[in-house]
Parts: structure tokens; sequence; C-alpha cells
């Protein structure tokens, strides 16, 4: 089939759809004069008139309706496959905050395995701009803590849960004990993250109440995790974290304890539900899932 055949059927599945010559033409970017070309280019191949045109009307033949039943699901397939392939050829962009390194290493090995080939990159993102990255379609997905509560976000599995832990100075007087309660908190100050943290994020990390309702007191704000251990490392602040920072930052200064009281931290993806596309959904079914 030549080339220029595909042109003329997708102005063909254009007019029978619109019924309209201006709509359709607009919908394909092309011109009235040109959508017409086509049509009677078309005509002429299969041998008869697809079309009834008149000054008020356009409406299918028999023969377009017969050729319509017959084109449409196949050249829907091959719009599906040039989407497919479009999305397959394009970079998927994974952002992720620092402590999820581990959590996303295995998960883009674990698609590779499956999509050879597919190019991935990864890019870490900062407290102080959490949804910013994503929200800007810098990347696809976004690997942070759960749980997101964002209407135009959706979100997909959690893929790895961390126990939780205190960050305290080296020379702290906590430093000296083998584990800490939430609710011993109260008697500290904790580092707090930017204000344009998600409440949720703020409030489910690093509680501004114990369990009973105490308030815990508020230090200096951080914007990163670097931020945060050397801050920490360098006042009397403290700060509850996961097993997720400890395996990927490490500082002299800084000293972490279980924390019990909290439950663990969970790494969840989410991706801008007007964004989707099948690389991302390609790679959220690759994904482990925790119950």
């Amino acid at each position: 089939m030549p080339l220029t055949e595909l042109g003329e059927l997708e102005a063909f599945l254009a007019l029978s759809e619109e019924l309209h010559f201006a709509r359709a033409a607009e919908r394909l970017g092309l011109s009235r004069p040109r959508v017409s070309q086509l049509i009677q280019s078309l005509e002429r191949r299969v041998g008869g008139r697809l079309f009834e045109r008149t000054s008020r009307r356009v409406a299918l033949t028999p023969a377009g309706r017969f050729l319509l039943d017959r084109v449409k699901p196949s050249f829907e397939g091959v719009r599906r496959a040039i989407e497919e392939t479009r999305a397959y050829a394009r970079e998927l962009r994974i952002g992720f905050l620092g402590p999820f390194l581990g959590a996303v290493d295995a998960a883009v090995t674990a698609f590779r395995a499956t999509h050879h080939g597919w190019p991935v990159s990864m890019t870490e993102t900062r407290w102080g701009d959490y949804y910013g990255p994503l929200r800007r379609a810098e990347v696809d997905l976004l690997v942070s803590i759960w749980p997101v509560r964002e209407p135009d976000l959706t979100t997909g599995p959690v893929i790895a849960e961390y126990p939780r832990v205190l960050a305290v100075a080296a020379d702290h007087p906590l430093a000296r004990r083998e584990s800490v309660d939430i609710d011993e908190l109260p008697a500290y100050t904790m580092v707090q993250l930017p204000r344009t943290t998600p409440s949720e994020v703020r409030e489910g990390f690093l509680p501004e109440t114990t369990p009973d309702g105490r308030p815990i007191a508020r230090g200096g704000e951080v914007k990163t995790q670097h931020e945060m251990l050397s801050r920490v490392a360098t006042s009397r602040e403290v700060c509850p974290t996961s097993t997720a920072l400890t395996e990927a930052y490490r500082h002299p200064g800084v000293r972490f304890l279980p924390l019990t009281g909290l439950p663990p931290a969970r790494a969840v993806v989410s991706w801008r539900t007007a964004g989707e596309s099948t690389g991302i959904r390609e790679f959220v079914a690759s994904l482990p899932s925790l119950p």
C-alpha cells in the first residue's frame, strides 16, 4: 500500500466521524480543499462514492459505511502502535527523594530486565520542591513518601517500606540510648521541613504532636537530606527519619537510633494523571507491590 493511502484513510475516518469538511480539516490540521482531494482520491481507488455531499449535509453512503466498519479497527490499531512506539522511543524519567535511591535502583533494574533498550533516567528531587518536577513535567514518575493526596496525581503501588529511626548528634544525650519512643520527643526540638512540603508528608513523617496530642517543638528548616544531617550534627535538634536514609547517607557527627511508636516509612510511585503514558503503565506494571 503506498504511503499516501494512510493520509486518505485518516481523512476518511475524520470525515466519517465529523460529517463536516471544515471540522474534519481542523481536526487533521489540513485545509478543507486538501481533505476533499484526499476523499476524492480514495473514492477513485475503491471505485465508488463514500459520502453523499449536499450544501447542507455530509453522510456516509452504504459503501462508506462498509469501508468504515472494516477500516476503523485496523487503523486504530496502527495508531495505537505508533503512539506506543513513540512512548517506547522516549526516555522514561524517574524522580525520587534521595533516601529511596535503593528502591528506585531495584525497580529500574527489574524494569530493564523485561524492557530491553527502553531508556530510563533518574533525577533526585528536593523536599522544598516536592511535587514541582512532576507537575512541571520534568519527570514522568516520582518515588516519594506515602501517602500522596493530590487531586491531579495518580498513586501507584507502595514499593518499599523502612523502619523509623531518630537522627541525633553523636554527642547528644540520646546518643547513648539503644532506642527512643515518639512519646519522648516533646522533651527535644525537631528540625522542620519547608512549609511548601505537602501537609500529609510533614504531619506523617515529622509529626507535630505525639500520639496522645503533646506538641513537639520545631527548630530550623531543612530543604535537603544533607542540610538535615548537618543541622542535627551541629545542634541539639533531632530528626525522625527512616532506615532508607541510613542506607544512602552517612555523616560522622550523626547517630541513628531505632524510633518506636511510628509506622514504617513507605515509598510510593505517583504520576500526573493527565500525563499517563505507555511508558508509565509499563513501568508501574513491572513494580512489586507491598500490602
